[in-house]
């Protein structure tokens, strides 16, 4: 028998995880992409002469398959050492593995086409079938190999497999109507959603107003969009209310803040919503939402004020205790949070490095311990991990504790490298891989579609493939619903600014420092930007005067009693304080230290007064 090295991979990315406009579509996304992955190394496990590599053996990818929520995800490329006769059983085995996925795929499909009668509201299952058949795309490779060429012929598989993504078929849809609405998701499918949002068609089918509008709730339809196939499916299937809502992350630290007779009168209030199917239970992350286990849009009055709802009673119940008994003593609820996008730095590299198989397993094994780990880490920090494979992380996460999260994600997963390495590596050049993480600070309403694309373009500056000193770093993106993008860069390595970032968010949090800083040093860059091309002492001189005569402005601790600013306690922490923004002056440009101090701002906000209203 001969020994093959294979790699399958599944797709596409784009239309299972990032196109989507909610909660529900990010994570059922994610969720069916580790689904279809596990059949294939279930299929895989189940023959002999079969040695998976990729994802980790101690993974046990049965567990993926009951619906519940996985310790650790299946990443979306399978590899493992197969022995076959030649090369025809091989392709033989490899057919059969794909054929896993596409059966698992089709059960989900059916099962949510059965179990909520979709038929009666017009959706028919030949265009149903038709849709499912053409989601998935998968891709394999596989170069036959000897025990002495395991690096080389490891090497020759990534190429091939990448090259092999760049042929595809370009078959044409199988649902090709014309004159069709498309999905809202994507854009690339016939919408099968008519008889939801449109009352002739409606009609045509029987279906009272009260059938159609039961519907829309269950697939948290609006009137403004249409889904497909694959649509439907991130809506409603797995067991959904395992799927924290943005929303609920995004609340959870002003929830924490309230008294228990608040947090109970508010449970209570909110109940007759969840009965009318007008919010969503939340019951996954091993039950840490359960304080208040609904989706957090209603506590929010804007929402509340611009829904609908049958109850008078119920609706003006809580609407008067969200903004008269709560918001005098408590405020509203800062209405952003942060989706973590992380990825490790170099880990092709480290593979490549691997001379035999099972250093490539005993790699795999530690990105598996690391990834178990994940969902707990997040969880201390009051996140919920949405996709945990391997090296790859996706997480909802609150405001003001998504960095310190960060910065234990990446502390955890240098350490298991590390480990890996001393353990497996006799060479000093070893590559050592770390993990450069994106933070998306996006308010709940936007599209998700939105917030994942800043996250996508937040790993991308935290890798920094055009930085002097790339990958190794944390960038953080903040969107802010009616103004501008700000981002910000640090390398993990850099203690310094990182001290300095933690102390202006204190700082921030505990009025030391007035809000009118980062405006005043914004226009102070802006007045001297004719400088930006000059440089010797005196350039450097004017800039350090100007930030000194700033600083003399500043007032800070304004809002603190006489007493309290002249105490030795006081003035040694403003001290520190004005050395912090000298050397982070020094260090970058005023423009990067303004998007700085405005991140801390923002992370330090206790309530939407604090970042200027709900907007």
């Amino acid at each position: 028998m001969t020994d093959y090295l294979v790699a399958i991979s599944v797709g596409p990315v784009q239309s299972l995880i990032e196109a989507g406009r909610r909660s529900q579509d990010l994570w059922c996304g994610s969720w069916l992409l580790s689904q279809v992955a596990s059949a294939i190394a279930a299929e895989l496990d189940g023959k002999p002469h079969c040695s998976r590599i990729f994802p980790s053996p101690h993974l046990n990818v049965s567990e993926q398959a009951e619906g519940g929520e996985p310790e650790a995800n299946i990443a979306n490329v399978v590899r493992a050492v197969v022995s076959a006769n030649n090369e025809e059983a091989l392709k033989q085995q490899i057919a059969r593995a794909k054929q896993a996925a596409t059966s698992k795929l089709g059960a989900i499909f059916s099962d949510v086409l059965d179990r909520e009668n979709l038929r009666e509201v017009g959706i028919e299952p030949e265009y149903w079938a038709q849709q499912q058949k053409d989601i998935l795309e998968m891709f394999a490779a596989w170069v036959a190999f000897k025990p002495d060429e395991y690096q080389s012929a490891s090497q020759r598989l990534g190429e091939l497999l990448h090259a092999r993504k760049r042929t595809r078929d370009f078959l044409p849809m199988q649902d090709n109507r014309s004159g069709l609405h498309k999905s809202t998701l994507d854009g690339a499918n016939n919408a099968l959603t008519h008889a939801l949002t449109n009352k002739t068609v409606a009609k045509k089918l029987n279906l009272s107003p009260d059938e159609v509008e039961k519907k829309k709730r269950i697939l948290g339809l609006t009137d403004e969009e249409s889904l497909d196939a694959l649509g439907i499916v991130k809506r409603l299937a797995g067991k959904h209310e395992q799927f924290t809502p943005f929303s609920r992350v995004v609340v959870d630290p002003w929830l924490q803040s309230l008294s228990d007779d608040y947090l109970q009168r508010l449970n209570d209030l909110y109940k007759p919503f969840y009965e009318a199917k007008r919010v969503t239970a939340v019951k996954g992350n091993q039950g840490y939402y359960q304080k208040f286990p609904y989706d957090g849009e209603y506590l929010f009055a804007s929402r509340l004020e611009a829904s609908s709802f049958d109850d008078e009673n119920a609706y003006q119940a809580l609407r008067d205790f969200l903004t008269k008994d709560v918001l005098d003593q408590y405020g509203e609820p800062v209405p952003y949070g942060v989706l973590l996008k992380a990825d490790g730095d170099r880990m092709g590299e480290l593979f490549a490095q691997a001379d035999n198989t099972t250093q490539s397993i005993n790699i795999s094994n530690a990105l598996h311990r690391f990834a178990s780990v994940v969902r707990a880490i997040i969880r201390e920090f009051g996140g919920h991990a949405i996709y945990t494979g391997g090296d790859d992380i996706l997480a909802f996460l609150p405001l003001h504790r998504a960095i310190p999260c960060a910065q234990k994600l990446a502390s955890h997963f240098t350490a298991a490298m590390d480990a890996v390495i001393q353990q497996n590596f006799n060479n000093p050049q070893t590559v050592a891989p770390t993990l450069s993480v994106g933070l998306a600070i996006g308010h709940f309403v936007q599209p998700m579609r939105q917030l994942r694309q800043r996250a996508i373009a937040a790993e991308k500056h935290a890798k920094g493939n055009d930085e002097q000193a790339p990958r190794n770093a944390l960038a953080v993106h903040l969107g802010i619903r009616s103004g501008h993008e700000v981002t910000w860069r640090c390398r993990w390595d850099d203690s310094t600014t990182l001290d300095a970032f933690s102390a202006f968010v204190e700082a921030f949090s505990q009025d030391l420092m007035p809000t009118r800083i980062m405006q005043d040093i914004r226009n102070m860059a802006h007045q001297l930007k004719w400088l930006e091309n000059e440089n010797g002492p005196d350039v450097s001189d004017i800039r350090r005067s100007e930030l000194e005569r700033m600083l003399v402005r500043a007032a800070l601790a304004h809002n603190h009693t006489m007493k309290e600013r002249e105490s030795g306690e006081m003035q040694g922490r403003i001290h520190t304080l004005k050395e912090h923004l000298r050397t982070q002056a020094s260090r970058y440009s005023l423009d990067e230290l303004a998007n700085q101090l405005i991140l801390a701002r923002w992370i330090s906000a206790k309530t939407a007064k604090d970042i200027g209203g709900e907007d």
